[in-house]
């Protein structure tokens, strides 16, 4: 049988389709006009939702190595890399631990956009590897 839901196989005697777990198709005993059985026609929505996230991210253009790496190491301790990255709470993060520290905390950033230029971070915060610029 093919599960009505997710379309893969299911075995004959199966009650739910081992994938999704939608209740497998009722087989006709051969009767045509037999009445349906609608016992277990509740349609099962646990995974009908799109993830938009990724979908996003299959399509958007990756950013820039060398330009992050600048920005890591000019203004890493406003955590502008980390901005540009999409790295949004971890620029929070080393905005206040810099004011905090009273410059200190810059050093931070600094070594970040380091690691940036010797590929040691290659991702951005979607997870989308940087651009080789560099």
């Amino acid at each position: 049988m093919i599960c009505s839901n997710c379309g893969n196989e299911i075995a004959n005697d199966a009650k739910f389709c081992s994938v999704c777990g939608s209740p497998a198709p009722v087989q006709n005993s051969g009767a045509e006009n037999a009445a349906p059985n609608y016992q277990n026609a509740a349609p099962n929505y646990q995974n009908a939702a799109p993830n938009y996230q990724n979908a996003a991210n299959q399509y958007a253009a990756p950013k820039s190595r060398l330009l992050a790496g600048i920005l890591g190491l000019l203004f890493g301790g406003i955590g502008v890399h980390n901005f540009y990255l999409g790295n949004t709470t971890r620029a929070v993060i080393q905005i206040v631990v810099t004011c905090v520290t009273c410059g200190i905390g810059a050093i931070w950033g600094f070594v970040e956009g380091i690691l940036i230029l010797c590929r040691q971070i290659n991702t951005d915060g979607c997870g989308i590897p940087l651009k080789n610029d560099c």
